[in-house]
């Protein structure tokens, strides 16, 4: 593993087990409710992430605003935001207000309500290029849905992704290299897979090229920039202008999933960066944390999901009111532009403190800022995947997560990095940057 600036490894350890001690022992109420969900749910949790994504979960009691509280009674700065989907902040009055009201009048028909038109107006707003919208209820089920419409568009098979991507947990988004070749990374997934996904690298135009060049590739799917499973990669310039001019070149859809990089604005990146995709998936706070997926499309590609072409989408509770209240309300009262520059100002303000700790503990490593989101990488900044893969270090990353949990901060997910949520204050941000800098400090004696 490298050094990461000559740290001392077997006291990253020390203090990582002293601090997950400290922990479990201030936390009993939680470790009580594991053992007794350990009897009907595996790892005692309803989900596997939740304990496979946090090395000690915790059962949580209430939400409010940049914070929840657990049943111990700890509360914490939520700066993982539940992965992006709480972006909105925890229980904001006009979306409680919106699912209240809904589901007095029903949350379930099968029919449209008049709630849809107004977020897909809305989407269409913010994504002009993607004129008409469909909802599933999450990013994965979008993203799903977008690749069967390419491949009916197209007449192809191929899905290109990029090392180091998540796009969420369907079959062809759960491969990537492995010894240099498209694997499977998880169990439970068809064995034929792998060979309908081609993984190329971020950032780099001539294996791209090369990707494509066969004219057998239905869609290239990727975020404007990587977020997820690597930290963070942001595009070099040119690099977008490349992609959609390949993509156009070899008659393939473009599609670019802003289920998390669309917190720096309400065009997300795709605006901000002036980009031209074929389609738009997007998920988590687009409805502030009610289940709700969505993607958008231009309009030949519209054309294919009309009646009478047999595409294979849908699901009984896609497009179900509950969710579209909520959107309604999180795009309209709370994901506004002055919500936007709010959270934007906190992540420059966790970014400043990271890089000044980082100086201050004279160590090599990077800061990266998107808006409300910062962090670091281990080294010097990577340009693609492959390289942002060498700089992860479990270790110091279990460290980093249980240390600011030991000090009312939830830090991000493994491979991500805080972001400010639109209610978060700059105290909250500030509290980050004090813990974080007596962690470098701590690791420096």
């Amino acid at each position: 593993m490298p050094a990461r600036g000559d740290l001392d490894r077997d006291r990253i350890r020390t203090l990582h087990d002293e601090e997950l001690a400290r922990f479990r022992s201030d936390h009993p109420a939680s470790l009580a409710l594991l053992a007794r969900a350990r009897e009907h749910m595996p790892n005692g949790t309803p989900m596997t992430w939740m304990a496979a994504d946090n090395e000690q979960p915790v059962y949580v009691e209430r939400g409010d605003g940049a914070t929840f509280t657990d049943v111990d009674g700890s509360t914490y700065v939520d700066l993982n935001a539940s992965d992006m989907s709480a972006f909105c902040g925890h229980a904001h009055p006009a979306i409680v207000r919106a699912i209240q009201e809904r589901a007095a009048r029903s949350t379930q028909f099968l029919l449209p309500t008049e709630g849809s038109i107004w977020v897909a107006e809305e989407l269409a707003r913010r994504y002009p290029r993607q004129t008409h919208w469909q909802f599933t209820l999450s990013a994965t089920q979008a993203n799903t849905e977008a690749i069967r419409l390419a491949r009916a568009a197209t007449g192809r098979e191929i899905v290109l992704l990029f090392e180091g991507h998540y796009h969420g947990h369907f079959d062809e988004g759960l491969v990537d290299l492995q010894d240099g070749r498209p694997s499977a990374m998880q169990r439970g997934l068809s064995r034929s897979v792998a060979g309908r996904v081609r993984i190329a690298q971020f950032n780099d135009v001539e294996a791209l090229a090369e990707g494509l060049a066969s004219d057998d590739v239905a869609i290239v799917l990727t975020e404007p920039a990587l977020t997820n499973t690597i930290h963070f990669l942001p595009p070099e310039p040119g690099w977008h202008e490349e992609l959609r001019r390949l993509t156009r070149a070899h008659g393939t859809v473009l599609a670019l999933d802003e289920t998390h990089t669309h917190i720096v604005g309400p065009g997300g990146a795709t605006e901000m960066w002036g980009l031209e995709p074929d389609v738009i998936t997007i998920g988590k706070a687009v409805a502030g944390g009610v289940p709700m997926g969505a993607y958008g499309v231009t309009p030949p590609l519209a054309e294919e999901l009309e009646l009478g072409r047999n595409l294979a989408t849908g699901g009984t509770l896609f497009g179900n009111p509950l969710s579209a209240a909520a959107a309604q309300a999180a795009l309209g009262e709370v994901l506004v532009p002055a919500a936007y520059e709010h959270a934007a100002m906190l992540g420059e303000r966790l970014a400043d403190g990271i890089e000044a700790a980082i100086a201050d503990a004279g160590l090599p490593w990077t800061t990266y800022r998107f808006g409300p989101r910062a962090g670091q990488w281990y080294g010097p900044k990577p340009r693609t995947g492959a390289e942002a893969w060498s700089l992860t270090d479990a270790d110091l990353t279990r460290l980093l997560r249980i240390w600011m949990a030991n000090r009312g901060i939830w830090e991000a997910l493994p491979g991500a990095g805080p972001t400010a949520p639109v209610p978060a204050e700059p105290d909250q941000a500030d509290r980050y940057v004090a813990a974080y800098t007596e962690l470098l400090a701590e690791l420096r004696r």
